[in-house]
C-alpha cells in the first residue's frame, strides 16, 4: 500500500491579520458578489421547488427531515457552532490558492463567519441544504458529512450564507409557511428550502457585512436567537488555538467579540512552528504521514471519502514534552493518548465528537500513527540533549486511562525495538 511521510509543515507566511475594519462602501460592496439572479440563487430555487414537490408525495419526509435538523442541532453538535463554521471557512480555504483567513465576530445582533477562501458552488450548497450530501472528499478537508452547519439552528432561526458566487437564508418561519401550504406539518425543516438575496441590498442595512465583504468570499451571517450570543461567547473564549496546528491552508484566526480580541498566528522558522495566541507563544514540531485504509478499516469507516486515504499528524511541544496529550479530531477529544502532544486524525467518534469509539478503523488509524511516531520521535533530540526525544513517549498508564491509549502505548514500545532511538556514548 502506498504511504507517505512528511516531517515538515507547509511553508507558512509570518502572521497577518486581515483588515476587517476596512470601509467598504454600499455602492461598491455588491459589484464583485453574485446577484440573486446568479447561477447560485437559480439552483436553491430549482432545489427548494423540488424538494416542495417530492414533501408533497411523500409528506413523513418533513417529518423525518425536521426531526433530523433538531436532533442535529440540540444533541451532539450543541454548542459546536463555532467549531463547525471555523471547520467549514478551513475547507473553503483548502482551494483558495492565495486564501489565508478566518474572522469570526460576535455582535449582539449576529455572529458572522468570513472568510477569503473559495467561493460556494452549486455542491457546497447541496451539503448545506441535506444530510450525508457533502461534497468534501480531499484528506485535507475537515468536514464530510454535510451535517455540522445544521448545528447553527441552535443559535439562530435564520441563517444566511454571502459568496462572491451567490447568496442565500434558510429561514425557518417561511419554510414552514411554504411546507403547509403543501401538506399539514406540525414540525417543519428549516434548511430545505433556501431563499436567494442580494448582498448589496443587505449591505447596505449592515455595516458590518459591508465591511467583510470588502476583503472576504464567503459569509456566514446568523440573526442570534434570545440567549445565543452568551453561548457564542463562551465559545469563543474556550476556541483553542492549537486548531492551527492541522489546517496549514490557514494562516491566522481572528475572533472578536466587542472589545474583546483574540487572534491567534502560525509561522515557520526552518522545522519549527511558532503559534502565537495573544497571552503567549508556543513552540512545535509537526508530523504527517498519509495512511490507506485496508477493507476492514474502510468497512468500519464513517467518512464518504471513496479514496481510503487519511491524514495522521502528531504535533510535538518543543517546550512540554514530558506532558501527557490528547487525541483530536481536529478539536480536542477528552480521549487521552498518554503520547506528548496532539495526535490528530479524522478518528471515529461518538455523537458529541468527545470519545473515540472502539472499532477496526480507528485500531488501525492507532496502529498507523504509532509507525509515525517511531520514525518522528530522532527528529525532536537536541545537541544539548540527545535524549529528550524520549520525554515524549507515552507515560505510564493509569487505570482511568481506556484502551485507545494502551493500544498506542504497546503499538508504539513494540515499534521502537526495530529503531535506533537511543543514543550512546558514541554518538
Amino acid at each position: 500500500m502506498k504511504q507517505q511521510y512528511d516531517f515538515s509543515s507547509a511553508e507558512r507566511g509570518s502572521f497577518h491579520r486581515p483588515n476587517a475594519k476596512l470601509n467598504v462602501p454600499a455602492s461598491c460592496a455588491g459589484t464583485a458578489w453574485e446577484g440573486a439572479s446568479g447561477s447560485i440563487g437559480r439552483f436553491v430555487v430549482d432545489e427548494a421547488r423540488k424538494t416542495l414537490d417530492v414533501y408533497r408525495v411523500q409528506p413523513h419526509l418533513v417529518d423525518e427531515h425536521a426531526n433530523h435538523e433538531h436532533d442535529t442541532a440540540h444533541g451532539g453538535y450543541a454548542h459546536r457552532q463555532l467549531f463547525e463554521l471555523v471547520q467549514n471557512s478551513a475547507d473553503a480555504l483548502s482551494h483558495a490558492g492565495a486564501g489565508q483567513s478566518i474572522l469570526i465576530r460576535l455582535t449582539e445582533r449576529f455572529l458572522y463567519c468570513a472568510d477569503d477562501g473559495k467561493p460556494i458552488d452549486t455542491p457546497g450548497v447541496k451539503g448545506l441544504m441535506f444530510a450525508h450530501m457533502s461534497s468534501k472528499r480531499g484528506t485535507s478537508e475537515i468536514g464530510r458529512f454535510g451535517l455540522g452547519f445544521k448545528s447553527v439552528l441552535g443559535v439562530s432561526d435564520a441563517p444566511e450564507f454571502f459568496s462572491r458566487s451567490g447568496s442565500f437564508r434558510f429561514d425557518g418561519k417561511r419554510a414552514a409557511e411554504r411546507i403547509r401550504q403543501k401538506v399539514p406539518a406540525e414540525r417543519c425543516p428549516a434548511l430545505r428550502l433556501p431563499v436567494p438575496i442580494d448582498p448589496g441590498n443587505e449591505a447596505k442595512c449592515d455595516a458590518e457585512l459591508r465591511e467583510l465583504m470588502g476583503w472576504a468570499a464567503n459569509i456566514v451571517r446568523l440573526p442570534l436567537k434570545a440567549g445565543a450570543h452568551d453561548d457564542l461567547a463562551a465559545q469563543m473564549r474556550e476556541f483553542p488555538p492549537e486548531f492551527l496546528l492541522f489546517v496549514p491552508h490557514v494562516r491566522y484566526l481572528t475572533l472578536e467579540a466587542g472589545k474583546d480580541c483574540r487572534e491567534f498566528g502560525l509561522h515557520q522558522r526552518d522545522d519549527e512552528l511558532r503559534l502565537d495566541a495573544g497571552e503567549g507563544a508556543s513552540r512545535w514540531r509537526s508530523f504527517t504521514y498519509t495512511h490507506q485504509l485496508s477493507d476492514d478499516a474502510r468497512a468500519d469507516s464513517r467518512s464518504l471519502d471513496n479514496s481510503g486515504d487519511v491524514r495522521i499528524a502528531w504535533a510535538a511541544p518543543l517546550d512540554r514534552l514530558n506532558e501527557p496529550g490528547y487525541f483530536w479530531a481536529f478539536f480536542p477529544t477528552n480521549t487521552a493518548s498518554l503520547l506528548a502532544g496532539i495526535l490528530n486524525a479524522p478518528w471515529k467518534t461518538n455523537e458529541d465528537r468527545l470519545n473515540l469509539l472502539p472499532g477496526p478503523y480507528n485500531d488501525e488509524l492507532i496502529d498507523a500513527a504509532a509507525e509515525l511516531v517511531a520514525k518522528a520521535l530522532p527528529k525532536l533530540s537536541l545537541p544539548t540533549d540527545p535524549a529528550k526525544h524520549l520525554d515524549a513517549l507515552p507515560c505510564q498508564e493509569e487505570a482511568e486511562y481506556g484502551e485507545h491509549s494502551r493500544r498506542l502505548r504497546e503499538k508504539l514500545l513494540a515499534v521502537l525495538r526495530e529503531w535506533r532511538v537511543v543514543t550512546d556514548q558514541g554518538d
